[in-house]
């Protein structure tokens, strides 16, 4: 917290970070007059990334709560994606925990560290100046990296451009626009770095910050603050930054929507069309990977500091990124209907012919056969059925809406789980199961004749779900406005209306427990030195291309260029199109067109809360389309509570709105 937040320095090695032998005055000036002192320095300024892009609390802030996803039953932020938030601190709840205060906590200490390397990087007489260019750039742009998230999370907050070096118990909060100043300033300041550095192919970053991953990031700041305050005037210039970027030549696209997403080009270094991301390493489950996310400043009653909340962290796992089971269904679920053989050497878990994949092989035996087949290569790209995140009905109707023409919608959007080749027909209550299907998410309405025809195909075949209506739907209603996930607890089917018998009656049918996946983060292909673990080591890119066209596209709605609007869209669109498809939009642009673009594209990237935010349609957007927080959801939600632990450590409290010299908690809380 400001008020007790000490000049403390991560340096190297999740064991040696920020420990309580602060390196502060002699220790400090020891350490970082030494090229390997700063080199840490510099590299712990990204660590703390690590506990937001990739994980779960992080991924409740970014996309909870908004109009494309809904709760799973195992949902850990009910109380934040449901706008039942307060301002207490839950501490280490692992079950229902907005993380606030962690993320106070965190967000400033990763500034505190910025900046103390952008104090000693200039005094270290050990580094040539392009190395200091270059790492002073990376300490601009993360120190602007971080504000940016903490203004768009809080509002006005108290800005720091100097290292931590007495307890501050009556910090004042900087206005929204003179923070996005100072955010813009030191955008400013790392492009000229960079450039000064030679820092400009993204070949040469590996995985770290660049010049044009400055100037992406610069477009989409002045976005952000152009929406947010109204400023019309920084939308040409937010443009003229998204435009540079993709004049660069520096980016591209896959031919194939699926090759941005596969595991062969996860590594941002490699992939074509990501910008910037928050590395991870395939070095899971070491206390020295990096990985690893820092401790806390918060120390317990020993003394001893403190690990942020497991949903931030995953320190039982030593890090990683965890996206790969966040928008996962239960769908090796245990329900009477799949089942029928047995394994061999394998995993008790298994059901039926469907079985979570943590070994190499897991075997399966057909029983028709007699063969031995190995699952693991099919079964574990699916990942563990976590059921944190259930796609919206909205959002399923719209990638459903371009499913003919764009490969985003099968690239997105997992709608049928197939058994491994060599047991199709191993589904006793499914006899005529001459398909690899076992699961089949679809998108009609059970009751109409489409759906009668597509149940009646499924008959004896496969289980098939639809969107909502037939004998087991995903969610309780066809309207986007009223739909939610058939709750958990309440969706047994005691009798099937299909099939007469009690394959259904099992809970684990429920929306919450069975719907189509996210499929962008699952480990494809499968990597058989990486199995299917609680985290990836995936990077989580933060900036892709496809972002910058919709940057340019949103400027140009903004400025009234409704036509260049469409052709900016159409031109990412046409490199999504499957082939030979006309895949282009028609008519006028506006912001609620760049809304649903911006759904198309980055959904789950820890964006939409953000974009509803900044665009005020967050209540409009909320209230039409997810019906779990319709209800509770208040313009007050705009801005998240201020943690009271940082309230209760100020002197200078005053009641919202506050005053010069005072602080105070955001309205409504």
């Amino acid at each position: 917290m400001i008020a007790v937040l000490a000049s403390a320095i991560a340096t190297t090695g999740c064991s040696d970070y920020l420990e309580e032998d602060n390196k502060a005055g002699a220790t400090a000036d020891l350490t970082y007059s030494t090229k390997a002192g700063i080199d840490g320095l510099v590299s712990s300024c990204y660590a703390f990334a690590r506990g937001f892009y990739g994980k779960e609390a992080g991924l409740g802030l970014g996309e909870g709560g908004t109009d494309l996803f809904q709760t799973g039953k195992d949902n850990k932020q009910k109380l934040l994606v449901l706008y039942d938030l307060t301002a207490d601190a839950l501490n280490d709840d692992q079950n229902n925990n907005p993380c606030l205060d962690h993320y106070w906590e965190l967000f400033y200490c990763a500034t505190d560290v910025c900046n103390n390397a952008l104090y000693w990087v200039p005094l270290n007489t050990m580094l040539d100046e392009k190395t200091k260019n270059q790492y002073l750039g990376e300490a601009y742009f993360l120190r602007a990296f971080y504000y940016f998230h903490m203004v768009n999370i809080w509002g006005a907050i108290p800005y720091n451009s100097e290292p931590v070096t007495v307890v501050n118990t009556a910090p004042t909060r900087m206005s929204e626009e003179e923070v996005y100043s100072k955010i813009i300033e030191d955008l400013d300041n790392a492009i000229a770095k960079f450039e000064a550095a030679g820092a400009t192919k993204k070949a040469d970053a590996k995985g770290r910050a660049y010049y044009w991953s400055a100037r992406a990031f610069k477009a989409r700041v002045l976005l952000y603050e152009a929406s947010w305050l109204n400023k019309a005037d920084l939308y040409s210039k937010a443009q003229s930054e998204a435009e540079a970027v993709i004049g660069s030549g520096e980016f591209s696209f896959y031919t194939n929507y699926d090759d941005t997403w596969s595991m062969l080009n996860e590594d941002v270094t490699t992939n074509k069309e990501a910008i910037f991301a928050i590395t991870y390493s395939d070095n899971l489950g070491s206390a020295e990977s990096q990985n690893c996310v820092p401790k806390r400043y918060k120390t317990d009653a020993n003394g001893a500091q403190l690990n942020y909340v497991n949903i931030i962290t995953r320190q039982n796992s030593w890090g990683g990124n965890a996206m790969l089971n966040m928008f996962v269904p239960l769908w090796n679920n245990g329900c009477n209907d799949i089942g029928g053989n047995n394994t061999a050497g394998g995993d008790a878990k298994a059901k039926g012919v469907f079985g979570r994949a943590e070994s190499n092989p897991l075997n399966y035996i057909n029983p028709n056969t007699g063969l031995t087949v190995n699952v693991t290569p099919y079964y574990a790209p699916y990942g563990r059925g976590f059921t944190r995140y259930v796609p919206s009905l909205y959002l399923w109707e719209l990638l459903e809406k371009y499913r003919a023409t764009d490969q985003r919608t099968e690239g997105t959007m997992l709608t049928v789980y197939r058994c491994a080749p060599g047991l199709e027909g191993c589904m006793p209550n499914y006899p005529q199961n001459d398909v690899d299907t076992i699961i089949y998410y679809s998108a009609l309405n059970g009751d109409s004749p489409e759906g009668q025809a597509a149940q009646a195909l499924a008959k004896n075949r496969y289980r098939i779900q639809f969107a909502y209506g037939g004998d087991i739907p995903v969610y309780t209603s066809g309207n986007v406005a009223t739909a939610i996930p058939k709750p958990f607890g309440s969706s047994k089917k005691a009798v099937s209306d299909v099939y007469g018998d009690a394959r259904y009656n099992n809970d684990n049918i429920s929306g919450q427990t069975s719907f189509p996946s996210i499929k962008k983060f699952m480990e494809t292909p499968f990597d058989a030195g990486n199995m299917t673990k609680e985290m990836s080591k995936r990077d989580a890119f933060v900036m892709r291309l496809a972002e910058v066209y919709l940057i340019k596209a949103e400027c140009q709605v903004a400025q009234g260029n409704s036509a260049g609007a469409l052709s900016t869209i159409n031109e990412l669109r046409s490199v999504r199109a499957i082939a030979g498809k006309d895949n282009s939009r028609t008519g006028t642009v506006n912001i609620d067109t760049i809304l649903e673009e911006r759904a198309i594209e980055l959904c789950g990237e820890q964006q939409r809360w953000f974009d509803l935010k900044r665009t005020h349609k967050l209540v409009e957007y909320v209230k039409a389309r997810n019906a779990e927080a319709a209800g509770q959801i208040q313009e007050k939600h705009y801005y998240r509570p201020i943690p009271q632990t940082q309230i209760d450590a100020c002197t200078n409290i005053a009641a919202y709105p506050g005053g010069e010299g005072m602080f105070w908690q955001n309205q409504g809380y």
